[in-house]
């Protein structure tokens, strides 16, 4: 019996040291200890899963801390890394704030989410004061047009990025930054236009009085502001001296030309119609080249009567241009026009015109120079035919 005993608490201390300890034989036993046996050996079978099943949690949790302190390494990296990277854009930031002040172009930075002003450069803040005014509407435009300027360069980026992806090759740094431009019209104080060009682009930002660099690291919008107030005045008097005659303020020959070749082009049929103004000689000689200006004038006023395109192609010439009239109907506006001038007799001085009018087809393969030669003829075989002789038309004057 107490050889029993001391193999049972041998084996039970042997399970508490070492799990792996062997079996114990129940023949050792004396049979009143076989049963207390059987279960010393169910208790060792527990103890050995218990411990393997520890031993495997114990391993896991080890392996769960490695990869988390690899984490926190990793985190810690890119914390430093975003760290320099901010101190990186605020040095760049206040270069750009800087470089910005010596350039004639205003500048306006907004952030992309409350459109709160962060940057303005020094011609804008100048702007703002000397034209309180205009410098209001031009914000509130820019601020009016900043959803429109994110979703179209957040579709260009995306658009790039996709294509980028499909071609397989690197995207070129500057071909990705986009920008947009777009054209601005604005009223002036003195009721007069100023016209803007304006170039938006969206970037990062750092804003130094954010609470936190979260915060701080947002996008913007830079909208750079060019007045184009002059520029569009010398285009418009560029283009007024090259297509507009001074004293009529009609359309001259260059722009006739241009225009049928256009309509040409276009395939498009018109009307030609060739006008020579009749007594004008006589007028400037009689009473002077001021009123033979005005009969000018008044005669390109009646033709703009017509509608259409009305050019004063010589001094005493004009062309018509319609793409909408028949020959026949735009020969009898014009001969309804030319006898209410006749009958006119207001100015003092004779007032008519001599015309032809030809159709030139669409998608016509003759020169136009023809069709002009051709309708001139026109024109002054009428003068031969109709024209009333000086004689029968001049008014007299009782003080002659």
């Amino acid at each position: 019996m107490e050889h029993s005993l001391k193999l049972l608490s041998n084996y039970l201390q042997n399970i508490l040291e070492q799990p792996e300890a062997p079996a114990l034989r129940p023949e050792d036993l004396s049979p009143d200890f076989w049963e207390l046996g059987e279960k010393m050996a169910l208790l060792a079978e527990t103890v050995h899963d218990l411990t393997n099943q520890l031993q495997q949690k114990t391993e896991a949790l080890e392996l769960e801390n490695q990869v988390l302190m690899d984490n926190i390494q990793a985190m810690d990296e890119i914390s430093w890394a975003l760290e320099q990277n901010n101190q990186e854009l605020r040095n760049n930031l206040a270069l750009v704030n800087a470089l910005t002040d010596y350039t004639h172009n205003m500048i306006f930075v907004y952030t992309a989410d409350t459109c709160q002003e962060v940057h303005a450069n020094q011609p804008a803040r100048w702007f703002q004061k000397a034209h309180a005014q205009t410098a209001t509407q031009l914000t509130r435009t820019l601020l009016d047009k900043q959803p429109e300027i994110q979703r179209q360069l957040d579709y260009n980026q995306k658009s790039q990025k996709m294509e980028t992806e499909h071609s397989g090759e690197e995207a070129n740094s500057i071909e990705c930054s986009s920008s947009m431009r777009w054209d601005m019209a604005l009223g002036d104080s003195d009721d007069t236009y100023v016209f803007y060009q304006v170039e938006s682009f969206l970037i990062p930002w750092f804003r130094p009085d954010a609470e936190n660099s979260h915060d701080a690291r947002k996008h913007a919008i830079v909208h750079i502001v060019i007045d184009e107030t002059e520029k569009q005045r010398r285009q418009k008097m560029i283009y007024r001296f090259a297509y507009v005659d001074p004293l009529t303020n009609l359309k001259n020959r260059r722009y006739a030309m241009e225009k049928m070749e256009q309509w040409v082009q276009e395939g498009t049929a018109f009307t030609l119609s060739f006008i020579d103004v009749d007594y004008l000689k006589y007028c400037n000689d009689t009473f002077g080249h001021e009123e033979g200006d005005s009969y000018l004038v008044e005669i390109s006023r009646a033709l703009q009567s017509l509608g259409g395109e009305v050019c004063r192609v010589g001094g005493d010439e004009f062309f018509v241009l319609q793409t909408e009239s028949a020959l026949d109907e735009q020969d009898r506006k014009l001969e309804e026009l030319r006898q209410n001038l006749l009958t006119d007799k207001s100015s003092g001085h004779p007032k008519c015109f001599s015309y032809a009018t030809t159709l030139v087809p669409a998608h016509s393969a003759t020169p136009l120079t023809t069709y002009i030669s051709d309708t001139d003829t026109k024109m002054y075989q009428y003068k031969q035919k109709y024209k009333i002789p000086l004689s029968d038309v001049v008014y007299r004057d009782d003080r002659i």
